[in-house]
């Protein structure tokens, strides 16, 4: 019985050095627990950045050749205003002989919101609007000949009178547009190396308004892309983060 008893009293006296010794650990994971979410200043730093999917996508064989880049103001980690200006141009070739030619600049601005603003300020994920807008000049004719014969014009034969028959010339140079847009996206950002960043964002554009000519509708619009009510596009940025 009392070997019994002092076995007890071993396995007692030992548990309470266990839980002695796990005070500490226990206390550092609760005051780890207890610190504060990190606090980031009104300005934490100024964003800049180029889209580098532009240029690559026109390298491979796009019609469309856009550059554009941005100036993103940190506030707390969590806001972003943001501003971006591009340039968009091109010169190409349609399905029934016309050329379409055009090229201007464009402007966005709007607003990021990063859903990691308690995280440390290495990784963002973010989601955006923007307002935008680009006037713009462009070009929509068809190629003519002279017969070697008549000497007259050849037209084109994929363009026809719906009224009258036989067909069209088609040689609307300068005309003038305007096109207002917004667009809902989101994106990622993530650290590379000395304030450098990598991301991707996912864009929803919706035409909100316009002004253009009446002989036909510009097939491409600077910073939106194939004309059209709504379309989808992407970014691809390189970053660097200027710290305030």
């Amino acid at each position: 019985m009392v070997q019994r008893t002092s076995r007890y009293t071993l396995l007692v006296f030992n548990l309470l050095l266990l839980s002695l010794g796990s005070l500490p650990v226990t206390a550092q994971q609760n005051d780890k627990d207890k610190r504060p979410a990190i606090e980031y200043p009104l300005f934490h730093g100024l964003f800049i950045s180029a889209d580098l999917y532009g240029p690559a996508s026109y390298g491979i064989g796009s019609d469309f050749l856009v550059f554009e880049a941005a100036a993103e103001l940190d506030l707390k980690n969590r806001y972003f205003p943001i501003v971006e200006v591009g340039y968009g141009s091109t010169d190409t070739w349609g399905d029934k002989g016309i050329h379409y030619k055009s090229s201007a600049p464009f402007f966005r601005a709007g607003m990021n919101y990063n859903f990691f603003f308690k995280k440390q300020d290495r990784f963002y994920l973010y989601g955006g609007f923007r307002y935008a807008l680009s006037s713009f000049t462009y070009d929509v004719y068809n190629l003519t000949a002279d017969d070697p014969i008549w000497g007259d014009a050849v037209q084109n034969p994929n363009l026809n009178d719906p009224i009258w028959g036989g067909s069209l010339p088609y040689n609307y140079k300068g005309q003038k547009a305007t096109i207002h847009w917004f667009e809902l996206l989101a994106g990622v950002r993530v650290y590379l190396y000395k304030n450098f960043f990598m991301g991707w964002a996912l864009r929803y554009k919706s035409r909100l308004s316009e002004s253009k000519s009446s002989y036909g509708d510009p097939w491409f619009v600077p910073g939106f892309g194939q004309y059209d009510k709504s379309r989808f596009g992407i970014t691809y940025t390189i970053t660097y983060k200027i710290p305030l």
